[in-house]
């Protein structure tokens, strides 16, 4: 009796187990599909600056955002290079501002604009 009753338990657990598998699929799809339709494309992981410059690292969630089209300080456009290349999706980069900058960055990447205080 009680080997019947662990293997129902078993079964019972890998159902269960299953079951809160493809529901936590489910959500996350659901969830990417809502960002993605919002213009959630890109997002600022971390940022840092010290004598040599300001670095914002971007992470793009892999769907089609397009390149870094352009950065501004506090509303003002400033010179930038970047890791971003034209078809980075799924990755980190960076972008790098020589002088250091601080207060509110702009980047705009794919027509979406994000911003973050550096």
């Amino acid at each position: 009796m009680l080997a019947v009753t662990i293997a129902l338990l078993a079964g019972a657990s890998a159902v269960a187990v299953l079951s809160i598998t493809d529901a936590s699929r489910l959500v996350q799809s659901s969830s990417q599909a809502e960002q993605r339709d919002a213009g959630v494309l890109v997002t600022i992981v971390a940022s840092q600056a010290n004598q040599s410059g300001t670095y914002v690292w971007l992470y793009d969630y892999g769907w089609t955002s397009g390149p870094v089209g352009a950065v501004y300080v506090e509303g003002q456009p400033v010179h930038w290079s970047s890791t971003c290349g034209d078809d980075w999706t799924g990755d980190v980069c960076y972008i790098s501002i020589v002088p250091p900058a601080s207060g509110v960055l702009t980047v705009l990447v794919g027509g979406v604009s994000i911003a973050a205080t550096v």
